[in-house]
C-alpha cells in the first residue's frame, strides 16, 4: 500500500508512504482513483513526508493527479517535502499548480489531521 488516506468535512489526506516511482507510479494512481471513487472532496492533500525521492513518472503522475482533481473544481496541497523535493517542486514549476506548505503551516489550517499525522 502506497497511500494511507483520511477523509474529513471535504477534505482527503492522502499520506504517500514510500518514493514514488516507474515501478509504482501506477499503483500510485490507482490508490489515488480508489481514495476518490465515492467523489471528489473539495481539498486533497498528500503528505510527503516519507518520500526521500521522486522520479520523472512520479512528477508525471503527481500533475496528472492534480489536473483530476482541479477538473473536478478541487484543490490540491502537498506538505512535508524534504529539502531536496522541495527544490524539485519549484524547479519544476509544480509549486505554481498546486498548495506547497511545511508539515506545521499545514496543520496550522487543519488542525483536524494532527492524530492522523501523529506530529506534536
Amino acid at each position: 500500500m502506497i497511500l494511507k488516506s483520511l477523509a474529513r468535512e471535504n477534505h482527503l489526506v492522502l499520506s504517500v508512504q514510500e518514493d514514488i516511482l516507474m515501478d509504482n507510479s501506477r499503483d500510485f494512481y490507482l490508490e489515488f482513483e480508489e481514495s476518490v471513487r465515492e467523489g471528489y472532496p473539495p481539498v486533497v492533500s498528500f503528505h510527503l513526508g516519507l518520500v526521500k525521492f521522486i522520479d520523472s513518472s512520479g512528477i508525471g503522475i503527481i500533475i496528472k493527479v492534480r489536473n483530476q482533481i482541479r477538473d473536478h473544481k478541487g484543490t490540491v496541497n502537498i506538505f512535508g517535502l524534504n529539502k531536496s523535493l522541495h527544490s524539485v517542486f519549484r524547479l519544476s514549476g509544480l509549486d505554481r499548480i498546486v498548495n506547497l506548505y511545511t508539515i506545521e503551516e499545514f496543520l496550522e489550517k487543519y488542525p483536524d489531521f494532527r492524530e492522523f499525522l501523529a506530529v506534536e
